[in-house]
């Protein structure tokens, strides 16, 4: 059947053929604005080539050490109930300390006051009556706010009203919305992160919000910080989109309970650095849960050294993989002899006990961590009738 429009007739076939010139437009126009882009990418890239790159500084330290740093994704991660959201909390109150305000804040100190940072925390877990209100009331007052001012470089919400299927749409709307309103940095935080997409188990729903970092850190300036459980019994982050964080985070932070000799929950916290994409990997810091301070304060050294050395003597796992670690995370390889002859003196141990626990580390197939964050097996192999044992990186398990 022919068709009459604007007094022309059109035969199917005519119909047809003008069809898929247009969907093969269509189909060109797009990798024509894809190219565009790499062609203008590659002109930056060629005009910061030739000049001396000079490195951002950090934008927040604790004591020392420089932990987060500008246009960065940077990781929380523990099992539920270790504090993360207490510790996001002081990052966030050392964002937006007052100048007159004296607060320790767990060693975490802004760099540069001249930049007012604008702290956006997105929240989708806690209850809207007391739980959320109270922790933006600690983060305020931490920062030497009374609870009844609103600082204008301090913004929040929660995505927990959101159907699941609808919170990345949202959370992007609310950035963009957010981004449109203020010329001032954004320090961004997500808790938990994988509650912002529909599924953090699925590639497609992860990389999402992946993405969205990604782009923001590079086109706006925007500081991302994410809050994440591990699975549990694992200190692997949850899901895909865990895996996918861990890959793409500069700072990621483990937080967790430092045991005892029975391999029960003191209350000393560990702050670990699994990654530190920038500098070398700093040495983990101890805090504690204070209900005078209804918060987080740092432990004394002597709290801290009296729970490693009385647990020492059990030399569990952990504590063995904590000292492997230490010696194997650069990528340094050490015969069994002078492996063993370390952990038993660390642990002053029996060569027996020392190697039943890495027989059962083996055996496990345990992760590990070298310098550079990224996750690793131990090995161990034979060559000329000696015994070697080194770090082989690996995928997240």
């Amino acid at each position: 059947m022919n068709i009459l429009f604007d007094d022309t007739i059109f035969t199917p076939s005519e119909i047809q053929q003008e069809a898929d010139q247009l969907i093969k437009k269509g189909a060109e126009s797009s990798p024509s604005e894809n190219l565009e882009i790499i062609l203008k990418t590659r002109d930056r890239l060629k005009a910061l080539k030739a000049t001396e790159i000079k490195f951002s500084e950090p934008i927040m330290k604790q004591g020392e050490n420089a932990v987060i740093f500008p246009h960065t994704i940077n990781v929380i991660q523990g099992q539920a109930g270790v504090h993360k959201s207490r510790l996001a909390e002081n990052i966030c109150a050392a964002f937006l300390k007052s100048q007159s305000c004296n607060n320790e804040l767990l060693g975490f100190k802004r760099q540069n006051y001249n930049a007012t940072t604008t702290v956006l925390y997105v929240d989708t877990e806690r209850n809207l009556t007391e739980q959320l209100p109270f922790a933006l009331q600690s983060i305020q007052v931490k920062a030497g706010y009374s609870i009844a001012e609103h600082p204008e470089n301090f913004d929040y919400c929660s995505l927990l009203q959101i159907d699941r299927k609808e919170r990345f749409t949202t959370l992007k709307e609310y950035l963009t919305h957010k981004k449109q309103s203020t010329n001032n940095p954004l320090f961004i935080v997500l808790d938990v992160s994988t509650d912002c997409i529909e599924d953090f188990n699925k590639t497609d729903k992860s990389m999402e919000l992946i993405d969205l970092m990604n782009i923001a850190v590079n086109e706006h300036d925007v500081t991302f910080l994410c809050l994440i459980h591990e699975n549990p019994k694992s200190d692997k982050a949850r899901g895909h989109f865990g895996t996918e964080l861990m890959n793409k985070a500069s700072t990621v932070m483990q937080v967790g309970f430092e045991k005892d000799a029975n391999q029960n929950d003191t209350e000393i916290i560990r702050v670990k650095y699994l990654k530190c994409r920038s500098t070398a990997r700093h040495t983990p810091f101890y805090v504690k849960f204070c209900k005078d301070a209804k918060g987080l304060i740092l432990a004394d050294a002597s709290e801290v050294s009296g729970v490693i050395n009385n647990r020492k003597h059990k030399a569990s796992n952990d504590d063995i993989k904590e000292f492997i670690e230490m010696y194997l995370n650069d990528g340094t390889e050490l015969t069994r002899t002078d492996l063993l002859d370390k952990l038993c003196k660390d642990f002053k141990a029996s060569v027996r006990t020392i190697e039943t626990r890495i027989t059962e580390i083996l055996k496990n197939d345990e992760q590990f961590y070298n310098k550079d964050g990224e996750p690793c097996r131990l090995s161990k192999e034979t060559r000329d009738k000696t015994v070697f044992y080194k770090f082989i990186t690996t995928e997240i398990f």
